[in-house]
């Protein structure tokens, strides 16, 4: 558990700016072949925080139609650490239980993604914070269908499935409360989950204080079209088929995503190419496209997903320049949410916790603060 003293700052319009506490931050990087036998991954603890490396951003103009939007810019968000007091924070977490704060990746992610924001979200909230590789992401294993079939398991890779494993990585983390952080069909699987606990009874013992949605929509195709036809390709040619398939997941998941192309490094190309090199991951791959239709929503299905959780506490965070999921599909997202609030991020894509690291932090912890303390 990280403490910190709280947060009191939120993005306001007017300025556009936020302070920022520039201490160093120690920076220890994991090798991935440390992490190859590793399903999830917990707490990130001192020792291995990762810094937040990426500066800056340029301006882009933000529009603003359907509601209100909190602009951020990456390179001038920052966070104000003084006149606070942890104890205080630490009393309240005591009171109310153990919170959590659970970090869902997206399409062609992982717990990785994540090595930016998690540790300094942790130690600015005094809140643990968790992620974990979803089923054929990540480093996890990749089972095939004989596999579940043959010992009469749930398809890992369905929605329904992966829901029902957050909320029992909830329950095993020792968790009584959480705040769900999805980016791109990672906030889908948030929505299905906060949906269960508040429809149907909770055998998981988990509340779900508020979500987190990152770039997110209810009617994407998250494969890509042409990874999908390499994928239809017989399997027993995959050794044709692997380094097409390599190459267009890398490039839609990065190259595709990124405002900033410079931001784009070697190193960062490494880490999302590493799961694409585990055993399995292209049989897992043809199951994930198999399946994703579950990430388009029909209208009557994403009305029902909305009004299960209309009143819960919503932040809707939006890169202002994403290729893949418009301003506009945010801003219309946000608008069905009684109880939610938008924030684009200025010269930003689809990775914000890759790309602005800084603003995507100004944005979520001031959110979680206001949770923490909000009278009953």
């Amino acid at each position: 558990t990280f403490l910190e003293p709280k947060v009191t700052c939120t993005p306001q319009v007017a300025t556009g700016k936020l302070k920022l506490d520039r201490q160093a931050l120690s920076l220890s990087i994991k090798t991935q072949s440390h992490h190859l036998q590793r399903s999830y991954s917990n707490q990130f603890h001192s020792s291995s925080l990762y810094a937040p490396l990426l500066d800056g951003s340029p301006n882009s103009p933000v529009r603003s139609e359907d509601i209100p939007v909190f602009r951020l810019d990456d390179s001038v968000a920052q966070v104000e650490t003084s006149h606070l007091n942890s104890g205080t924070l630490q009393q309240d977490i005591e009171a109310s239980g153990e919170l959590g704060i659970i970090l869902v990746h997206g399409f062609g992610g992982g717990v990785f993604s994540w090595r930016h924001v998690m540790g300094v979200l942790a130690r600015q909230v005094g809140c643990s914070v968790a992620a974990f590789d979803r089923p054929g992401w990540g480093l996890t294993s990749r089972p095939s269908r004989k596999d579940w079939e043959g010992k009469e398991l749930p398809n890992p890779y369905k929605l329904e499935t992966q829901v029902d494993l957050l909320l029992s990585f909830c329950s095993e983390m020792g968790f009584s409360s959480v705040v769900l952080v999805g980016h791109d069909d990672g906030g889908l699987l948030a929505l299905k989950a906060a949906q269960k606990v508040q429809t149907s009874m909770n055998s998981f013992n988990i509340t779900i204080k508020a979500v987190v949605l990152l770039n997110v929509s209810l009617s994407r195709e998250v494969v890509p079209a042409f990874a999908r036809i390499l994928l239809r390709t017989s399997l027993g040619k995959k050794h044709l088929v692997r380094p097409l398939l390599r190459t267009e997941i890398t490039q839609v998941v990065n190259r595709r995503a990124w405002y900033d192309a410079t931001k784009l490094t070697t190193e960062v190309l490494s880490l999302y190419k590493a799961p694409l090199c585990a055993e399995g991951w292209d049989e897992a791959l043809h199951e994930i496209s198999r399946l994703s239709s579950e990430t388009i929503l029909s209208p009557q299905n994403a009305t029902s997903l909305l009004k299960a959780i209309e009143e819960m506490p919503v932040l809707v965070i939006a890169g202002a320049e994403d290729a893949h999921i418009s301003l506009k599909s945010c801003q219309a997202l946000a608008s069905k949410l009684v109880n939610s609030r938008l924030v684009a991020i200025s010269g930003c894509g689809h990775l914000p916790h890759e790309e602005c690291p800084k603003a995507l932090l100004a944005a979520i912890s001031p959110f979680i603060h206001r949770l923490l303390h909000k009278p009953e």
